[in-house]
């Protein structure tokens, strides 16, 4: 058994290594997935809040213009 250890030395500390760098990499990535995810709701959130500006934002000028026309409606009703 001490004569396979002695002979294969090299071969065994490159697989712990192997192993041990697998395990650092696995863990870095997850790490990274998960900001990346926090980052993905973030951004989502923002075009959410932006989105919703433009839409309150569309919204009040149509009613102003809508009203603008109902008015001219009328005007011209009443005139004649």
């Amino acid at each position: 058994m001490a004569d396979q250890i002695i002979t294969y030395w090299p071969q065994i500390l490159g697989i712990l290594a192997v192993v041990v760098m697998f395990v650092k990499l696995k863990s870095h990535v997850s790490e990274l997935q998960k900001d990346v995810n926090d980052i993905t709701k973030r951004d989502t959130y923002s075009q959410v809040v932006k989105l919703r500006a433009e839409l309150d934002s569309l919204k009040e000028s149509t009613s102003e213009k809508t009203k603008a026309l109902f008015d001219l409606w009328n005007q011209k009703i009443f005139k004649e």
